[in-house]
């Protein structure tokens, strides 16, 4: 599958931004990547939400949706370093709820 991308524009910044599989249609790929914070001007480029917001540039990669910027876990979801997203932490299965099969 090829998938559009865009990355950060300022000087020294990792921030890489994948359209999301799930992103409708008719949907353009500007419009979801201003949805994520992404900047665009004709003088600077792409900027990531971090650089947009003067938190920024991507030092480290890893697993944000917005920026691929790294991630530390808290109480309420994966928060990025760069761009303050918190991906929510997936349900897990209560372990009282599973029963020895065997």
């Amino acid at each position: 599958m090829i998938r559009n991308a865009a990355i950060c524009d300022q000087a020294g910044c990792l921030a890489l931004y994948l359209d999301p599989a799930n992103r409708p249609e008719d949907q353009p790929f500007d419009t979801a990547l201003a949805a994520a914070g992404w900047g665009l001007d004709d003088v600077a480029g792409h900027r990531c939400p971090g650089c947009t917001r003067g938190t920024g540039p991507v030092l480290e990669r890893g697993e944000c949706p917005r920026c691929c910027g790294s991630t530390v876990d808290r109480h309420d979801g994966a928060a990025c370093h760069y761009c303050g997203h918190v991906s929510p932490h997936p349900d897990e299965e209560d372990e009282d709820d599973l029963t020895d099969v065997g």
